[in-house]
């Protein structure tokens, strides 16, 4: 049988190609042996705990080779990330409990002041009033931080200080529409004017 130039290149490169394979399967199996070190349990009882993976060579990802040190600059990425999104998550949960303790203990001056015997009954008056202007308060930062989380906001913070209002919204932007829609809430809310209230993004 005459084989022609163009079948025996064939089967040369054929050859050659299933040499490669074999060459890269024990060369991997190699590689799996002396980079891979398994506990003295019998291999039927082998789980994830008792792999230790010791390969530093880098490592192929959808035709991209990526390096060890490029994956470690990506994971200190992605934690920094979280880290500083934890620390806004612990900034509006930490503000909320300082802002509410601060009201329950007003409120629990007050309502002493009230039931004390010795407070003169003008003060009685007074106490009354701030206890109404605290719950007052109260609910309409209720309100106004739902109604803000409703326009699609994950987190809001409402404080209020002296007929000044400062509203911290969890966003990365804030468009002028967005703050307008804020603004009008709280205004609303809170009967507070406008030129007092400061909006914020964190």
């Amino acid at each position: 049988m005459k084989f022609n130039k163009e079948r025996l290149k064939q089967i040369f490169l054929s050859c050659v190609a299933f040499s490669l394979i074999l060459f890269g399967y024990l060369n991997y199996n190699y590689d799996q042996n002396n980079s891979i070190e398994v506990s003295s349990r019998a291999s039927n009882d082998i789980n994830l705990g008792d792999v230790e993976l010791v390969n530093s060579e880098p490592i192929e990802n959808s035709g991209a080779i990526v390096s060890n040190q490029e994956l470690e600059v990506t994971n200190e990425i992605k934690n920094d990330t979280n880290a500083k999104e934890e620390n806004v998550d612990n900034y509006f949960e930490e503000s909320r409990i300082q802002r509410d303790r601060m009201y329950s203990e007003m409120l629990e001056t007050y309502q002493k002041l009230i039931e004390s015997q010795e407070t003169p009954s003008d003060q009685k008056s007074i106490a009354a009033q701030e206890i109404s202007n605290i719950t007052s308060i109260k609910n309409g930062i209720m309100i106004s931080e739902n109604l803000i989380k409703n326009k699609g906001f994950e987190n809001v913070i409402i404080l209020v200080n002296n007929g000044k209002v400062s509203v911290v919204i969890k966003s990365s932007k804030l468009t002028q529409e967005q703050i307008s829609q804020i603004q009008n809430i709280v205004q609303r809310e809170l009967n507070i004017e406008v030129s007092n209230i400061s909006i914020s993004n964190k």
